[in-house]
């Protein structure tokens, strides 16, 4: 009977150590993970510790960072954890969306708007995605945005901020 109740002693030890909180270097381990696309990694945090899916480091959620450094597949695997689609930089107040398709990807801008992504979310000073797009150069992707039903509404004047 000892030996049984020091093995569950044991047992509630090891499996409390795996739901607390990330330390510093499991938070860099993980973000690193999410920033390089190692899905794996993101799955055993994810699954294996209290990590919340919706928190930020550095005003960066894991949903925002995949969208920045094109992991769509991570991206997709933190959608069917409840990551919060709709989140927005707080200072830069660039959405996944707006990452995607600065940084060129299609796929992954067809992804966000299949999950549903607001296609009206503007820019800092209301300044629409087509037109900061069309600013940077990258009138092929403003184009695409257009073709899927994005309009070109927020702030006309030269200056918006």
């Amino acid at each position: 009977m000892k030996a049984l109740s020091s093995l569950l002693g044991i047992s509630i030890a090891i499996f409390s150590l795996n739901v607390l909180a990330l330390n510093d270097d499991q938070e860099l381990e993980f973000t690193g993970a999410v920033n390089e696309g190692n899905l794996k990694i993101v799955k055993m945090y994810v699954e294996t510790t209290d990590l919340k899916i919706n928190d930020s480091y550095f005003a960066w959620t894991p949903f925002l960072m995949t969208a920045a450094k094109g992991q769509l597949e991570v991206m997709k695997y933190l959608v069917t954890k409840g990551a919060n689609i709709t989140y927005t930089h707080p200072i830069t107040e660039f959405n996944a969306l707006h990452h995607a398709a600065f940084n060129g990807h299609k796929a992954m801008v067809d992804y966000l708007v299949k999950i549903g992504i607001d296609k009206t979310k503007n820019l800092k000073g209301d300044v629409s995605i087509i037109r900061a797009l069309n600013e940077d150069g990258k009138g092929k992707m403003a184009e695409y945005l257009l073709s899927l039903g994005f309009k070109d509404e927020g702030c006309q004047e030269k200056r918006c901020f």
